[in-house]
């Protein structure tokens, strides 16, 4: 096995527990109005749609410490930038204005929070189209468009994602081998049973939490 193997078999490994890691910090400090936090996601949702290297200042806030300091890394940005970069700008503008609710939690698969968009939404249709646009994409620009688009409206729905599982989907989507099996998983989630009880199911995640009284309000 070659160096550049070993290194994408650990980042793939690892990526799950890193964006973990760095979103769950930003949501604790969001939801603790901590000034600090609120500007960071202010200044990572300017990142979203674009690639890793846009904005300087954002590597900071994202793919600063997935590799060691003595990885040999190509110049442009790697799979695992990419998608480690796009989850986490995607998730400040999930939790944008969200200071009661956590907006990152676990189990919550794409296509799970899909569908529970469009138990909630007027416009199932709608999010039936979306899903499956996103589901047929061919290009990585696409994909991201129509997963924030979908994002809008599960943060407009309280509806919450497991932004660590994304980022691994993110990064096996761009890899032909493990595209269709994320999209396979997926679609699972999206279609299984609509007469399923999602609250039911989810009656032991903790979607909220009390709202901070320590620091006055600021503005996103």
């Amino acid at each position: 096995m070659t160096e550049t193997s070993q290194l994408r078999v650990a980042a793939i490994v690892d990526i799950g527990e890193f964006v973990d890691t760095k979103v769950s910090d930003l949501q604790n400090a969001y939801i603790a109005n901590r000034p600090q936090a609120v500007a960071a996601l202010a200044q990572l949702r300017h990142g979203v749609g674009l690639p890793p290297g846009a904005d300087l200042e954002l590597i900071g806030l994202t793919t600063a410490g997935l590799y060691a300091e003595n990885a040999r890394l190509p110049d442009d940005p790697t799979d695992q930038e990419h998608a480690v970069y796009a989850a986490i700008t995607l998730f400040a503008l999930h939790q944008q204005s969200h200071r009661g609710k956590r907006m990152h939690l676990p189990r919550y698969s794409f296509g799970r929070s899909a569908r529970l968009l469009g138990k909630h939404s007027s416009a199932d249709e709608a999010v039936r189209r979306r899903f499956n646009a996103l589901g047929t994409a061919t290009t990585w620009d696409e994909l991201i468009h129509h997963a924030r688009g979908l994002i809008q409206q599960f943060r407009a729905h309280d509806i919450p994602l497991d932004y660590a599982r994304f980022a691994v989907d993110l990064l096996r989507l761009r890899r032909q081998a493990t595209a269709s099996a994320v999209r396979n998983a997926w679609g699972r989630d999206f279609y299984r049973a609509k007469t399923e009880d999602d609250t039911a199911d989810g009656a032991d995640d903790d979607t909220s939490t009390e709202t901070p009284t320590q620091a006055p309000a600021q503005a996103d």
